[in-house]
């Protein structure tokens, strides 16, 4: 059932600080408890410095892992020391997505909510109601934000939204028979959607919402890595699934030693994928024939990230690198509650628990970490990162389940 946006365009609360980049309020880089604020507080609002509008980004990440290869790659630069908090916003509550910037906006999913905010100072542009639940991470492509809802339940949307990027009004729906908790995947030849509660289906379609094809995998079948043609899903069962991207018809299976609900990564010609018992998989993305296979220290849920024939995985076990052939780098074996990690530079951004940290890709040392805050809503206490950290041009921005939303840059 298609309808048009409920559009929630709030103030953003009071300003802590002044622009021109004051002393940091706030949470940092040191270990005492941050502070505690009621959900519904607007005067937690922070804006210490304004990023600079004529700086550019780098180059753009708007979709989840920057691109429909999902290679966790951002060509642009992040800080390698300590931080500050830039600005600090708290649009919403609950579940959330990872941040994705183009040009001077930022898009942030939570708990149904789909938000824009400006990448400058944190400003909300404004806020549309998607659905009942979800925190796909946005999609954005030719002015459109697309954006996936689960839990609708009768008479209630959800599967994939189709959202004017620049007034929030909502454009269309597709396959509304299905709760997607998956992030949907976009390039100029269409939106490819993957499954999620509940739900077999996976799809494409035109951006028109013509639907292209559709086909059943397992429940929480990935998000689908889109490249060379083809849409490569992670089936959910004990496989990869390749489709051809135009016609839908089915290219080649892998079956896998475990579960695949981590969105499979595409870089150099290669689908590099992890299993829920600990394996990650290089496949050729042309037959998926397998070229190499690495012994994990523990289950993958996340997607993998590659630059420079260096793969960085975040395992439920430990964080661990190897090169391009498979072979081990390093293991960072205290980190087994970590985000999909983003790479930018020669640094590995990610959320581990309340903590955004960076590590060097080079030996995994750690090079700086900050600890956002809590908040409590009634009785319950809402924290922590549930996905990944974005990066444009030496600023880290980041989401957290109390609601709120960073731009830490150097301090």
């Amino acid at each position: 059932m298609n309808r048009r946006s409920v559009l929630k365009v709030l103030g953003s609360g009071g300003l802590v600080g002044l622009a021109g980049c004051s002393e940091n309020d706030g949470p940092g880089t040191t270990s005492g408890a941050p502070a505690t604020h009621t959900a519904t507080e607007t005067s937690g609002a922070v804006l210490n410095c304004e990023l600079p509008k004529d700086g550019g980004t780098g180059k753009t990440n708007p979709q989840f892992q920057g691109s429909a290869e999902h290679t966790g790659h951002i060509e642009t630069t992040g800080p390698t020391g300590d931080v500050t908090t830039y600005w600090r916003r708290t649009p919403s509550r609950y579940e959330h997505s990872q941040p994705v910037v183009v040009a001077d906006q930022v898009f942030v999913s939570f708990a149904g909510d789909l938000v824009r905010l400006d990448r400058s100072t944190g400003d909300r542009h404004w806020t549309t109601d998607v659905g009942h639940s979800g925190a796909s991470t946005p999609a954005i492509y030719d002015g459109t934000a697309y954006v996936t809802v689960w839990n609708g339940g009768e008479n209630v949307d959800r599967g994939l939204t189709a959202v004017d990027a620049d007034s929030g009004e909502i454009e269309w729906r597709g396959v509304t028979d299905a709760d997607v908790t998956t992030s949907p995947a976009t390039t100029e030849d269409g939106v490819f959607v993957g499954g999620g509660y509940e739900t077999t289906t996976v799809a494409a379609f035109d951006h028109d919402e013509t639907e292209r094809w559709r086909h059943d995998l397992d429940e929480y079948a990935s998000t689908p890595a889109v490249a060379e043609r083809m849409a490569v899903y992670g089936s959910g069962g004990d496989s990869v699934v390749a489709y051809d991207a135009v016609s839908g018809e089915r290219r080649w299976t892998v079956d896998t030693d475990g579960n695949t609900t981590a969105a499979p990564t595409v870089a150099d010609g290669r689908v590099l994928i992890g299993t829920r018992a600990g394996t990650l998989y290089a496949l050729d993305i042309e037959d998926g024939s397998e070229e190499w296979t690495f012994d994990l220290p523990g289950p993958v849920r996340r997607s993998v990230a590659v630059a420079d024939g260096r793969v960085v995985v975040s395992t439920e076990e430990g964080f661990v690198s190897v090169d391009s052939t498979g072979s081990h780098r390093w293991t960072e074996a205290g980190i087994s509650d970590a985000t999909d990690p983003i790479i930018a530079g020669n640094t590995v951004y990610f959320g581990d628990g309340r903590t955004v940290r960076a590590l060097s890709l080079d030996d995994g040392a750690e090079l700086w970490s900050f600890r956002t805050r809590e908040r409590t809503y009634t009785d319950v206490v809402l924290q922590g990162i549930r996905a990944a950290p974005t990066v444009t041009n030496g600023v880290v921005v980041v989401a957290t389940q109390a609601g709120d939303v960073y731009a830490l840059g150097a301090e």
